[in-house]
């Protein structure tokens, strides 16, 4: 099953990360990336540079390969996943996706035991295994960036895309940035020197350090 079989190899390249943990995910080795930049908030102008620059950067993720693992985690949507955001994958692969609602723990990470305070909840968890060419990346980008910015459509689910053949992760958090992140600086290495003006400028100092 795909749960499973995503768990196995996070298991084995990123120890630390948990399904039923989202914030457990392992970005020791990563680069914070800015996307909406210096555009105004709430213009269609930093909604088309986020989309711009993580369409890149999806690029440069997958460059020479041919599939990709989507995990997504859908907090107020039990019933079904959100339709537009299911459009953007073909029929077929969308009926072979592992898709459960299940109880998961959103406060703590894999490092720190868990208890009864910590704070649990349903969400749906999608999970699809897919050649790249039936994922539409540009409109999900699009919906990620317009959430914030209050326009339609809109991706309210947290989505993470992982090449388990370069073990290279992406995930764009809203219009403002994106991560990237690997279990070896030297499968990003060449991200960080060919986008490195679009670094988060704030943590620009931590991250060169792991490329030093």
């Amino acid at each position: 099953m795909l749960r499973e079989e995503l768990q196995s190899y996070l298991d084995k390249v990123y120890p630390n990360s948990k399904i039923n943990l989202p914030r457990s995910f392992s970005k020791e080795i990563h680069i914070r990336f800015e996307l909406g930049g210096e555009q105004d908030l709430g213009s269609l102008k930093r909604v088309n540079q986020a989309v711009d620059r993580s369409l890149k950067l999806i690029n440069d993720v997958f460059y020479n390969t041919e599939e990709v693992i989507v995990l997504i985690y859908d907090y107020n949507s039990l019933k079904s996943i959100n339709g537009y955001l299911h459009n953007q994958f073909t029929q077929e692969a969308f009926k072979s996706f592992y898709n459960n609602v299940e109880l998961i723990n959103i406060e703590c990470s894999s490092e720190i035991e868990m208890s009864p305070q910590d704070e649990k909840v349903k969400a749906r968890i999608i999970i699809g295994k897919l050649p790249l060419k039936e994922i539409n990346f540009e409109n999900i980008l699009k919906g990620i960036a317009n959430y914030e910015m209050g326009f339609d459509p809109a991706v309210e689910q947290n989505i993470l895309f992982f090449n388990t053949e370069k073990n290279i992760a992406f995930e764009m958090y809203d219009d403002r940035g994106c991560y990237v992140w690997s279990n070896s600086v030297s499968n990003i290495k060449d991200m960080y020197v060919k986008r490195n003006n679009w670094i988060v400028e704030y943590h620009k100092t931590e991250i060169e350090k792991q490329f030093k």
